[in-house]
């Protein structure tokens, strides 16, 4: 393919991605086990504070973190928690500088642990105001839980010389408080499913610039490596995260050729919308027999419409990118791929749509289902995706797509994005932090996918 979006948007410098950054939320349904009630504020003594909104959420967010770790170093790791020695509230244009650094303004758009002095800081005036008003208060909980990490990381041990390993083993952690937290045990905090869509979409945006090398010492890693880290430890929990090491796989990859570079990894729109089905299909032509023990049959059609000329299927207008049973074709809406294109600032969010489409033909194959107002469907077709996706990580066939730099942060952000939608699915149940979870497992495993 050809890779991604050059926005900036590491932990020190994220805010050049909230300034220009396009986020839409598509709620999901229902909610989790939240707290039935919210606490009164915390206590908590923060230093420098401006008593203001955002040092309240900050304040109520350390009491949350805290309880959870006082809870997981007894279970965990068989020792008591020792907490944190203070938290430092910094306006970058004030006068007050945090501990570890020289002025105000080195903490512009930044929040770190620093372990010479065992404090938190966070730039009150420009970062956790941003996160907050773009996605939500628990993103702010979550970037602090982050920061956490990095507090347990000193009570504990480092996973590796590595910073790659360091940063992402501090987002597993934050992944396990989210999980704490969603399941009713946050008293500070109330959260629905969509609120952790919206939070988990602004957590992409903490990716290095797209090229970045995971070997560089101030790697954190790529969107997909950050999230999937951020995932596993929601799902797995705290012991899992604690076993970090050199041996975890990391996707963050260089250009590889300065055409690729200078594309910023993409194909043109016209040529993601000619190649990139042609090479889902032929990814499924080589593969499917080695998946599932049966050869693949071929498609009836393969078909790219407009919004002006929408097909039908079964006497209803076909979606966006769907798979029709009924004359076995995939359709395609160009205009609709452009926008997703545009709007993930790449080719392989627009892909991985068509992806989708493949994966309910072959389930159609597997003599399974392809409702496309089933749960279980789509996730299942997302999951084949995944092991597309994987597929064409290193591909070295000339003949076929590789992935570039960024194509799988764009295939999460199209997934938390245009993949909820009613434009590409009937189903109005999953969120989208299930729909990454189920890209991840097939991108781990395509044999895992049902």
């Amino acid at each position: 393919m050809t890779s991604r979006w050059r926005r900036l948007a590491t932990a020190t410098a994220v805010l050049a991605v909230l300034a220009t950054g396009c986020v839409q939320q598509i709620p999901g349904l229902g909610s989790y086990g939240a707290a039935p009630t919210r606490a009164p504020d915390a206590e908590i003594e923060i230093r420098n504070t401006d008593h203001g909104p955002v040092d309240t959420l900050a304040g109520n967010a350390i009491f949350d973190i805290q309880q959870f770790w006082t809870k997981e170093m007894a279970d965990d790791f068989h020792r008591p928690y020792r907490p944190v020695s203070a938290f430092y509230s910094i306006d970058p244009d004030g006068t007050v500088a945090a501990p570890c650094t020289d002025e105000p303004a080195d903490i512009r758009g930044n929040a770190f642990y620093c372990p010479s002095r065992d404090i938190v800081a966070w730039d009150r005036k420009v970062l956790l105001p941003q996160l907050r008003e773009r996605f939500g208060d628990f993103l702010v909980a979550m970037v602090l839980a982050h920061e956490w990490g990095h507090a347990i990381q000193k009570r504990t041990s480092l996973p590796s010389d590595h910073t790659i390993v360091v940063e992402t083993q501090a987002d597993c952690y934050a992944g396990a408080f989210t999980a704490w937290a969603l399941h009713g045990n946050a008293p500070h905090f109330q959260i629905t499913r969509p609120d952790l869509d919206r939070a988990l979409s602004g957590f992409l945006l903490f990716s290095d610039p797209v090229g970045a090398n995971a070997a560089d010492r101030q790697a954190h890693g790529s969107g997909f490596d950050r999230v999937s880290a951020f995932q596993d430890g929601y799902e797995q929990g705290v012991p899992f995260c604690a076993k970090f090491d050199d041996n975890r796989t990391f996707t963050q990859i260089g250009f590889q050729s300065e055409r690729d570079q200078d594309q910023g990894g993409n194909l043109p729109l016209p040529q993601t919308l000619d190649q990139g089905p042609k090479d889902v299909d032929a990814y499924w032509k080589s593969s499917y027999q080695k998946l599932y023990g049966q050869p693949w049959k071929p498609l009836a059609g393969v078909k790219p419409f407009t919004d002006a000329d929408r097909p039908q299927c079964d006497g209803q207008p076909v979606l966006d990118a769907q798979y029709c049973a009924a004359d076995d074709t995939i359709y395609y809406d160009t205009d609709a791929l452009g926008k997703v294109y545009k709007q993930v600032n790449g080719d392989f969010g627009a892909i991985s749509l068509v992806g989708i489409a493949y994966g309910q033909a072959v389930r159609e194959r597997r003599g399974e289902s392809t409702s496309t107002d089933s749960e279980s469907s789509l996730l299942s077709a997302i999951c084949a995706t995944g092991g597309y996706a994987r597929d064409a990580f290193g591909q070295t066939d000339r003949n076929r797509l590789s992935l570039s730099p960024g194509d799988l942060d764009e295939a999460i952000r199209a997934l938390l994005e245009a993949a909820g939608s009613s434009q590409f699915t009937n189903v109005r149940t999953t969120t989208g932090f299930d729909r990454v979870q189920a890209f991840r497992d097939g991108f781990n495993n395509a044999k895992s996918c049902k």
